[in-house]
Parts: structure tokens; C-alpha cells; sequence
């Protein structure tokens, strides 16, 4: 199963959705060529030229965390050194899995956005919001997220407080516990 927005690029050209794609039957073979997920190196080109906005959507979110893996990187190196001591390290002993000890802070580098992050996100943002199918769409955590990583608080507590009662979990606390502390920068957790 695929663990993306569905997002991928016909031989000829388009970009389209899964979703869109309607099974007729099945076969034993077929000449049909295999669609296969678009690049990240693509995803400027689909954003730039979107058949819908359903598409635009998509590319924009895989765009959005395409642009943070490079923090994600910055954030383990960050959490390596944090959780390793130097005798740790002389020793041989491995990497830990991020844990602490009771009482001690957590810690992760600050998010430092490009220009080119923060106009994906705000636009994102901007599609998701004027839409107004954020709960409808599964998008609320979304929503919340992309403000928060923008520094838009007050727009993401408004967000995250949409949240049902019974649908709050480990991840809607998290977000709002950031939202709270006024934490823009993406941050990892276990469940």
C-alpha cells in the first residue's frame, strides 16, 4: 500500500491521483504501462501546472515533506549527540534510541524555513483553509501542523481546537503542546 498522496505521472505527461484512476477488470497481462510515483524533482513542475487543485494538494504536501528532510537529518544528528555522551562515544557504544532521563529537556535544532518552504506552506495552507474541508478531508492535523511550522499559532490553536474530544490522540496533543510552547520546528515522536 502505498504510504503517499497517490500523486503519480501518466507516460503521457499528467499528473493524476489514484483515486482517479478507475479499474475496469482485471487481467493477466497488459500492455498498459505502469504509473509510478512522481519524483520529487517533478513536484515543482506539478505544482507550477496542477489539473486540479486536488492534485495541486497533493504534490504540495509531497513537496512539504520533501523540503523538510533535510532538518530531518539536522534533528537526528541534533538528538545523536544529545543522547551520546563523549565516554559513550569512546567506548563504542551505539547510538541510543532517543531516550532520557526523568526530568531532563528535550531538545531539536530550530527550523530555519526557506523562503521556498514557507510559500509551499503558506499556499498550502491558504488551499485547505479556503476550501473549509479540512475536518472533512482528514486535514485538521494538517492544517494545524502547517501553521505551527509557519509560526501562524493563533491560526493553528484555532485549528487544533476543532478537534473533537474523542479524536484528540498522541499526535493532536503533541501539536498542541508546540502550538502552546511556540515550537515551529518539525519534531519527531513514538508512539
Amino acid at each position: 500500500m502505498p504510504n503517499d498522496e497517490g500523486l503519480r505521472r501518466c507516460k503521457c505527461g499528467q499528473f493524476v491521483l489514484v483515486r482517479e484512476l478507475v479499474a475496469i477488470e482485471t487481467a493477466e497481462s497488459s500492455d498498459l504501462a505502469r504509473i509510478d510515483r512522481v519524483p520529487a524533482e517533478l513536484l515543482p513542475e506539478c505544482i507550477a501546472k496542477p489539473r486540479s487543485e486536488e492534485v495541486e494538494v497533493a504534490a504540495r504536501l509531497e513537496y512539504w515533506r520533501h523540503l523538510n528532510h533535510p532538518y530531518r537529518e539536522r534533528y537526528r544528528q541534533h538528538r545523536d549527540a544529545e543522547e551520546r555522551t563523549w565516554w559513550d562515544k569512546l567506548r563504542g557504544v551505539k547510538v541510543p534510541s532517543y531516550s532520557r532521563s526523568p526530568g531532563a529537556p528535550f531538545t531539536f535544532p530550530a527550523l530555519q524555513a526557506t523562503d521556498e518552504q514557507l510559500q509551499n506552506m503558506k499556499r498550502l495552507s491558504q488551499i485547505l483553509q479556503d476550501r473549509g474541508t479540512a475536518a472533512r478531508d482528514g486535514n485538521v492535523l494538517v492544517l494545524a501542523e502547517l501553521y505551527r511550522e509557519q509560526g501562524r499559532f493563533e491560526e493553528a490553536e484555532l485549528v487544533i481546537s476543532t478537534i473533537a474530544e474523542q479524536d484528540v490522540d498522541v499526535t493532536s496533543k503533541l501539536i498542541a503542546g508546540l502550538i502552546k510552547d511556540k515550537k515551529s520546528a518539525p519534531v519527531r515522536y513514538r508512539m
